[in-house]
């Protein structure tokens, strides 16, 4: 065993669901997304809060003309609470719920898809993986019968013509040996690179006994419901109602008037130092620290004012930029309903599509491994003929060629099968389902 294969990761097709959930990259980039916006939700309450102020500055102020400086220090406390903001602030949370909630689900529709890329090109490595073995063979039994076919001819047994054609057969299947090593060396580079993988080897997918869906049983069963698990119809049902909510906050900035109450307390304190008065007739200021005249002084009073208002505003001009804003929420509903209508009946021809499809390759799968088997003891049959020299080599060649075939095409209708069933498994909310029953 090479050393390549020694400390290689072994990776099984049931392992994926586990393996893309700790190793996507775009996941991750997601959960960060959520954890964004859950630091949203969780301070959402603290929009109903009114707004509060709080200011406390120093001031100093050189009056010439009198020949004092004024300085102090003034705080103010004002309390606004605007009640149409406060309306639409339960909108508001209302819609970051929702958007909290698009979020979740765009994860969970991630996860799926992420797994769905991954488990596709699993299986599309192991087809990949099956023709090159497929080939390879083809190549060394090819390589075989020509040796046959030119000692043959050399012997004057066999015409020029037919080991010309074992020739052309011999190189056809070299061909096709280096060309399938070339598809599954990128193939396998693909899921590698997905999940940092340096070298991997990917267990085979058991074998399964796939049936028939029945068609209308199948659509009846899940037609009806695939607003709820049809992850594109889920996200389109959580944009109408984004969008419904957008509007009626549209409609309250254009109808409902913005009521406000404003409480404020503004608390001044001063101190004088310097002459009162001019240079040419100075005259001291009243201490009142001291309770006497001084050439500095500071006042031990300070100036308070309490109050309030209250009132209500009315938009005037800008109430028809308000109204085109409202006209314009009302289309997108529209187009957002039309949109998820829409998508809901293409998603339900899709199904149906691929419930076809699907009983299609099913019938061919069956087909194929039949046409194998009968091709195989053909194939058995024409060598004891030609080994006893009832059959020509042109005759095993062409049964052998026949059998070649009906083998390509059975690893090929097996692989779309599994890819066929992630498909619809996909478009059902849950990638896997329909490998497991």
């Amino acid at each position: 065993m090479s050393d390549s294969l020694l400390f290689a990761e072994v990776v099984s097709f049931y392992d994926l669901p586990k393996l893309v959930g700790e190793k996507s990259y775009e996941l991750k980039l997601k959960e960060m997304e959520i954890q964004r916006k859950k630091v949203d939700i969780d301070t959402k309450n603290l929009r109903y809060l009114p707004s509060v102020n709080l200011e406390h500055s120093p001031f100093f102020e050189s009056l010439r003309g009198d020949g004092y400086n004024r300085k102090g220090w003034s705080t103010n406390l004002n309390l606004n609470w605007n009640f149409m903001e406060q309306g639409n602030t339960v909108l508001t949370n209302m819609i970051l719920e929702l958007e909290y909630e698009r979020l979740l689900l765009e994860y969970r529709a991630l996860y799926q898809k992420e797994l769905f890329d991954q488990a596709f090109q699993y299986a599309e490595t192991l087809k990949l993986l099956a023709f090159y073995d497929y080939d390879f063979s083809n190549e060394a039994d090819a390589d075989k019968q020509f040796q046959t076919v030119q000692k043959l001819y050399k012997q004057g047994i066999e015409s020029y013509l037919v080991t010309q054609n074992s020739k052309v057969d011999y190189f056809f299947y070299k061909y096709n040996v280096i060309k399938s090593k070339l598809d599954q060396q990128k193939s396998q580079s693909i899921f590698r690179r997905k999940f940092l993988l340096k070298d991997v080897t990917l267990k085979q997918i058991p074998e399964r006994e796939y049936k028939i869906l029945p068609l209308d049983e199948t659509l009846l069963e899940y037609e009806k419901n695939l607003s709820e698990v049809n992850f594109d119809l889920i996200l389109t049902v959580n944009q109408v109602k984004i969008l419904e909510i957008q509007k009626q906050v549209r409609f309250n900035e254009l109808w409902v008037p913005d009521f406000f109450v404003n409480i404020y307390n503004q608390n001044t304190k001063e101190s004088y130092s310097g002459l009162s008065g001019t240079w040419t007739n100075p005259m001291q200021v009243y201490d009142y620290s001291r309770n006497d005249y001084s050439i500095y002084a500071r006042s031990s009073d300070s100036d308070l004012n309490v109050g309030g208002n209250f009132g209500f505003r009315f938009p005037l001009f800008n109430r028809w930029l308000d109204k085109n804003e409202f006209d314009k929420s009302k289309i997108e509903v529209k187009l957002a309903k039309s949109q998820s209508q829409f998508l809901r009946e293409n998603t339900g021809l899709y199904l149906y599509e691929l419930i076809q499809q699907h009983n299609n390759l099913i019938e061919l799968y069956d087909i194929s491994r039949e046409s194998k088997k009968i091709a195989e003891e053909n194939y058995q049959i024409m060598e004891k003929a030609y080994k006893t020299g009832s059959a020509s080599i042109i005759e095993l060649q062409t049964v052998d060629r026949r059998l070649r075939d009906v083998m390509r095409n059975e690893i090929q209708n097996r692989y779309d099968l599994i890819q066929l069933r992630l498909q619809i498994g996909l478009l059902l909310g849950d990638t896997m389902k329909f490998l497991n029953n």
